[in-house]
């Protein structure tokens, strides 16, 4: 397959292209994992992919409540899954995402009392008659007698929901909220083997073609096991356009570029340990491939509009431009607010 070949069937999978997913649980259920690093960024990740582009409220509504939920899952970084999802998932990435965060916990002196530590975030939490956000589980721990902060904190909620003793709630303003794991996830557990070959299924139909390396990375995998559950699932055939013709803003973390290894497809800027290297900003690409980047910037006075910028990584024609600030106008449209759109060209 041609470089264009693979980046349309990727987007004719994953509904950027095509007829889009008729809900929200579809569309997380056909991806498998979502990434969901920047909560409000993601937000326009899953809407554009959805029939009817459903509001940042609704989604964020069917996170907190309903039938998907953000937890950190697969690798150490937040994911929307499935709520009956969840609970396999951990069984099968929680253990290589414990020990990925060990050298932190190490460093920040915690690895010790780790356990002790994540016991009191579940005592904290069940005892709360709110979800409580991640600054008021430190103040609780500090009545306690135990003062975390910053990176402690966050490595020691991140092992509560690892061990499925909390996973969040409603967010309150920009803020995740925590509450009791059980009162949210039902227990299902399935044998591992079968795990791998599920996520593997679930990874193929909503990311390929794609590598076991791929595989491998997105799910946290060692490459044994990736290849192992590869070899025991055979994508559906998929009639796809190629990529050409289009051009997407999508979220630095969005599934079509995070979700790989390999990226070299989309010819992401990378620094020289592998890591995306856009200069603090999100992927503008035009026929699957990056011409930019963009971000979202907060007004410094209340009455001024957000400042939606794109800065070109190469020369862009009038028509290259003009496609770019159409789908511009549909993030703009989901944003629900007044959008100043600048472009920032190098000097």
């Amino acid at each position: 397959m041609s470089p264009a070949q693979v980046r349309g069937e990727r987007m004719a999978r994953q509904r950027l292209i095509g007829e889009p997913f008729p809900d929200l649980r579809s569309c997380v259920g056909t991806l498998g994992a979502v990434q969901f690093q920047e909560f409000e960024d993601s937000l326009w990740s899953l809407a554009r992919r959805t029939k009817d582009r459903p509001s940042r409220e609704a989604i964020a509504t069917e996170i907190a409540e309903g039938s998907l939920v953000r937890h950190h899952v697969l690798r150490p970084t937040w994911h929307v899954v499935r709520v009956e999802d969840l609970g396999w998932m951990l069984d099968l990435t929680a253990d290589r995402i414990r020990a990925q965060s060990r050298p932190q916990l190490r460093s920040t002196g915690l690895l010790e009392d780790r356990d002790r530590f994540v016991a009191m975030v579940g005592q904290i939490v069940e005892a709360a008659d709110v979800p409580l956000t991640r600054k008021e589980i430190g103040a609780a721990l500090a009545e306690r007698g135990v003062e975390l902060k910053g990176m402690a904190l966050g490595h020691v909620t991140m092992g509560a929901e690892l061990d499925k003793i909390v996973t969040t709630g409603p967010r309150r303003g920009s803020w995740d909220t925590f509450v009791p794991y059980a009162s949210r996830i039902p227990t299902a557990p399935i044998d591992r083997d079968e795990a791998l070959v599920r996520l593997a299924s679930m990874y193929l139909a909503g990311h390929a073609p794609a590598t076991a390396r791929d595989f491998a990375w997105w799910a946290g995998l060692t490459l044994t096991d990736a290849r192992r559950a590869f070899e025991q699932v055979e994508p559906e055939a998929f009639e796809a356009p190629t990529s050409d013709g289009t051009a997407f803003l999508l979220s630095l973390f969005d599934e079509l570029v995070i979700a790989y290894q390999d990226r070299s497809h989309y010819e992401v800027p990378t620094a020289r340990d592998g890591i995306i290297d856009v200069w603090g900003g999100n992927l503008a690409l035009l026929d699957g491939v990056v011409a930019g980047t963009w971000r979202r910037l907060k007004p410094q006075r209340k009455a001024d509009p957000v400042r939606l910028e794109i800065t070109p990584v190469r020369a862009l024609s009038p028509t290259d431009r003009e496609r770019i600030e159409t789908d511009a106008a549909s993030l703009i449209d989901h944003l629900d607010t007044t959008v100043d759109l600048q472009w920032k060209d190098h000097a």
